[in-house]
């Protein structure tokens, strides 16, 4: 064994040249074997190899939750490839193996090699009632790109008329069917099964049908359907922080080209760190010279220095399992060229969504934690919320802490029921996503942002945190006091910089910030992506550090900013009560103010009255002194002022 050639390595500096070779022949035995085993380990496996390929195997499918890729075939530092026999040998030991873990084959692709064939065959579990493997893809691009309208075709089995046929079964809202454009966060399913194929049937399936898709189905794709639309921007932003998305689908319009959001929603896919792929659609109806255009366009953002990725044109079946196999790296992005009427490369697309992983690794094992997304009052039910569980194992009838409030503290509530996907189960895991019945527990007491965690983990509430975040852009400058909306994991709440590590930011600048939340006290973790936004201001970072004792800010008594209010019948009646007076009937007055007593003060004697004065007689008028007349006029004048009197009517 290893261990014996390794001791006897160890001694080949002794003086006995006898053992020095011993050991090097009984190594390079080894190594033949080991080379021959890499090739040819599932033709004719002992009971002992068998055992140990067994427990490779279901490593492997733990590791992979619940899937892997086989590679058969395949040499060790000696050329690849099988004959027939081998070949065919191999296959059935491998499939003697899947059965004995209850799980399927299904093989992908087949290609010669120097000395035989080289084969890739897709190991998955097979589908059990209550537990699938979930694979959440957040559908994005620019609005009129055919978001909802390839959902539609995929989920739905039927392709489109070229009218918006096939999205009208996506939509949740009358507005929606009228202007054609998703406004909220829709989300709908496809499910595989075991040996690789499409659950859903090519009929209008309702509610009750995610059960029956979800039952039979040993994983299960989740499209998140996002709005394109400026507007809607926060709603796309909280779909992907919030649904915690393991891969992103960017839609692109071939006659339309690479216009509007598209760069947006391709660059906070890439401050998120998920994954992108590209799905152009339209090609049935875009000109060669146009859809050419639009590649070229593409290919040339795709590899420039913001995005530097490797695009991949997807065109057949072994393109789809080199893709999809080294998707999770984040550096290959595929691209497919569609079309939602004629169904062009529809099957492509298929198997890669069938090959799709789970991206993101859950700690199972750990304490529990569910962020809440959403919130339902259901009639006959309660109080119902929807999220993910982000840590831990929770089960029915489970005692867990729920906040933090708009005080901080976390209030005991109990999980009556658990369903994913419509499907009713006992336990959700890690990475799943579900829903939660509450007991005891109004909807108005819950918002999003919210988070359900163990008692044992001791969660606060935390007014400010500290982020190292990036302007992606700004039209001016950010300085202290700045308030923007900040979104990270389900949270989407004001927040207000307290404190800069440099005194301003522009466009493109790189700092050490701390936030201070303006309503609410939040539950955040050190190391959550956040997305700083208001309006076409976009930064993006990391919390590297919280602050739960942090005080909340003062809002003053309320009852201070409230004026007292005058009630007038209640001080009429005080008054009438203490004054013992009955008011007029139906006269309501305000009563006379009460005035302390005056001392009366003595009247004072009348004066006689003084006797009248007898009235004096006028007197007559005093004649005017004549004007010295002219010679000629003197004479006439005299005479008329002379004789002229004056008399009344008693004849003075």
């Amino acid at each position: 064994n290893t261990t014996n050639l390794l001791h006897l390595l160890s001694m080949s500096n002794c003086d006995d040249q006898a053992v020095a070779d011993q050991a090097l022949d009984l190594f390079s035995e080894q190594a033949d074997v080991s080379e021959e085993n890499s090739k040819y380990a599932l033709v004719g496996p002992s009971d002992e190899q068998y055992e140990q390929l067994l427990e490779v195997l279901k490593n492997r499918l733990e590791d992979g939750l619940g899937e892997c890729v086989y590679e058969v075939g395949i040499g060790d530092g000696i050329p690849d490839g099988l004959c027939d026999e081998d070949m065919l040998a191999s296959h059935a030991t491998l499939e003697s193996l899947a059965d004995s873990l209850d799980a399927d084959l299904s093989l992908l692709r087949e290609k010669q090699a120097e000395e035989g064939k080289v084969a890739e065959v897709l190991v998955r579990h097979k589908p059990t009632e209550e537990d699938f493997t979930e694979v959440r893809v957040a559908v994005i691009g620019n609005v009129d790109a055919g978001k909802s309208t390839l959902l539609g075709v995929l989920t739905h089995g039927e392709l489109d008329n070229g009218r918006g046929f096939a999205r009208t079964k996506l939509f949740r809202h009358k507005h929606e069917q009228e202007t054609g454009r998703t406004s909220s966060v829709g989300n709908d399913i496809l499910g595989f099964d075991s040996k690789g194929g499409i659950v859903n049937q090519a009929d209008t399936h309702s509610s009750q049908d995610w059960r029956k898709i979800c039952s039979q189905s040993s994983k299960v794709i989740t499209f998140i359907d996002l709005a394109g639309h400026e507007k809607y921007l926060k709603t796309t932003i909280f779909g992907m922080t919030g649904h915690l998305p393991d891969f992103g689908m960017l839609m692109i319009g071939a006659n339309a080209g690479i216009i509007g959001m598209t760069k947006e929603h391709l660059g906070l896919s890439l401050a998120l760190g998920v994954p992108v792929y590209v799905v152009v659609t339209k090609i049935d109806m875009c000109p060669p010279n146009v859809l050419e255009e639009t590649m070229k366009l593409l290919m040339k953002i795709l590899k420039s220095p913001g995005c530097r990725k490797i695009p991949l044109l997807v065109s057949n079946q072994d393109d789809v399992v080199v893709s999809a196999t080294n998707f999770t790296s984040e550096r290959i992005c595929p691209i497919f060229q569609i079309s939602n009427v004629t169904g062009q490369n529809m099957d492509l697309l298929k198997a890669f969504l069938n090959l799709l992983s789970v991206r993101n690794n859950y700690v199972v094992g750990d304490i529990a934690e569910f962020q809440i997304d959403d919130t339902y009052s259901v009639p006959g039910v309660g109080t119902v919320i929807s999220g993910t569980c982000m840590r831990g194992l929770i089960k029915t009838n489970d005692a867990l802490l729920m906040g933090p409030d708009s005080l901080g503290n976390f209030k005991p509530i109990i999980v009556k029921s658990i369903h994913r996907k419509r499907l009713p189960v006992k336990e959700v895991r890690a990475g799943q996503s579900s829903s939660f019945a509450l007991k005891k527990i109004k909807r108005g007491e819950i918002r999003k942002g919210m988070v359900l965690v163990s008692p044992n983990s001791e969660p606060q509430g935390v007014w400010e945190f500290e982020s190292e975040i990036r302007v992606l852009h700004h039209p001016t400058t950010i300085s202290v006091k700045y308030q923007a909306m900040v979104h990270t994991g389900s949270i989407r709440q004001t927040a207000s910089i307290v404190t800069m590590s440099v005194q301003h930011m522009r466009t493109g600048d790189k700092a050490i910030c701390r936030f201070r939340f303006i309503k609410n006290p939040e539950y955040i973790k050190e190391g959550a992506r956040m997305v700083f936004r208001e309006g076409r201001t976009k930064a993006v970072g990391n919390i590297i550090k919280v602050y739960p004792d942090a005080p909340a800010p003062y809002r003053g008594n309320k009852r201070d900013k409230m004026k007292p209010k005058y009630n007038a019948r209640r001080r009429i009646k005080s008054l009438n009560d203490r004054d013992r007076v009955d008011p007029e009937p139906n006269l309501v007055t305000r009563p006379e103010p009460i005035l302390a007593t005056v001392p009366s003060i003595p009247s004072i004697p009348s004066i006689p009255s003084i006797p009248s004065v007898p009235s004096v007689t006028s007197v007559p008028s005093v004649p005017t002194i004549p004007t010295i007349p002219s010679a000629d006029t003197t004479a006439a004048v005299s005479t008329t002022n002379i004789n002229s009197t004056t008399t009344d009517d008693s004849g003075t």
